[in-house]
């Protein structure tokens, strides 16, 4: 089960790391800040949301493979 789900968080990171570079890359663009603080805290919302599964996925990972190494 630890070995499927070892394989599996790279991808999840992978997958973490493209939705939050989206968001800077929106955040980016020319008139971003115009569109309303509604939108925008929602964009800060999902942005922190990415941000604290990436950490968890990275945390879980080293933990997986700290677990494997010793195996």
């Amino acid at each position: 089960k630890e070995t499927r789900e070892l394989e599996s968080l790279p991808k999840q990171i992978e997958g973490l790391e493209a939705r939050r570079r989206e968001h800077h890359e929106r955040m980016a663009e020319p008139g971003y800040h115009r569109q309303g603080t509604e939108r925008l805290s929602a964009a800060k919302t999902e942005l922190d949301s990415i941000e604290r599964e990436l950490a968890a996925a990275h945390q879980r990972w080293e933990e997986l493979e700290l677990v494997a190494s010793r195996n």
